[in-house]
């Protein structure tokens, strides 16, 4: 069947203090949403056609998956309910204009709740992005208006994707790009100390949270780590920030719709 073709990679939940307990759900991250897709060839790997994920979405509902949101989940986490059977969370990464235009109208068309991730530095931003192999600019990017109607529909959570940390830094005296949110940054002479790791941390989730709060109107209670990169560290100050949801890649746990 082609829609198990290019079926995204899944995520882990990550248990928190505050979240300790498994919950049998999975989650199924999506980044970009365009019509022209060009298979296994084209150079963004993680993107996916309109097509495919109404596919993926009628498979989903045709083999009783059920979509769920944060809302079920912390729910269930404390004991006032619990997750219906083959329960799952849908999240789109990035905070792309496809979000809204393609991705959006086919939550409300399947009424499946969704987590969206933004880097907040990425929107309102006039700064050229790379990503795959275009320069993306703030006409890529979802709007102010497009967060706030989505968020107000009660299908969408808006997460935070950090502010400034979906990009490598130099992480030793050989020059190599690692995930900022993980790396003690080497600047030529001497690594980052653990303290300014952690204030630059902090310093990156406080602003993702203050944007988000203000582009919105609510603060996010969702991290979703950039390149699927975290440590105890990063994790625990999104807590201290109010993102006590932490999602991550972790590929041991990748599955196909088989197996799920």
């Amino acid at each position: 069947m082609a829609v198990l073709k290019r079926w995204p990679l899944l995520l882990v939940f990550l248990a928190l203090p505050a979240f300790g307990t498994e919950l049998p759900f999975q989650v199924i991250a999506y980044h970009d949403v365009r019509d022209d897709v060009a298979g296994d060839y084209d150079p963004d790997q993680y993107a996916i056609s309109t097509a495919n994920l109404v596919d993926q979405f009628t498979w989903l509902r045709d083999n009783g998956f059920h979509p769920v949101g944060i809302d079920q989940i912390v729910a269930a986490h404390n004991g006032a309910g619990t997750l219906p059977p083959k329960a799952v969370l849908l999240t789109f990464d990035d905070g792309l204009a496809s979000v809204y235009t393609r991705i959006y109208p086919l939550l409300k068309l399947f009424d499946y709740p969704a987590v969206v991730s933004v880097v907040t530095s990425w929107i309102d931003s006039d700064v050229a992005i790379a990503y795959a192999d275009k320069t993306l600019r703030r006409e890529d990017f979802l709007t102010r208006e497009q967060l706030r109607e989505m968020q107000s529909s009660g299908l969408v959570e808006i997460a935070s994707h950090s502010h400034d940390l979906h990009q490598g830094i130099r992480g030793n005296p050989q020059g190599n790009l690692q995930p900022a949110a993980i790396t003690r940054l080497y600047d030529g002479a001497a690594y980052e100390s653990e303290a300014a790791y952690r204030d630059r941390i902090r310093r990156d989730l406080a602003t993702s949270v203050r944007k988000i709060t203000d582009l919105t109107g609510r603060a996010p209670r969702v991290i979703t780590w950039p390149y699927g990169a975290v440590n105890d560290i990063a994790e625990s100050i999104a807590a201290e920030q109010g993102m006590e949801v932490s999602l991550t890649l972790n590929t041991k746990f990748v599955s196909t719709p088989e197996s799920l």
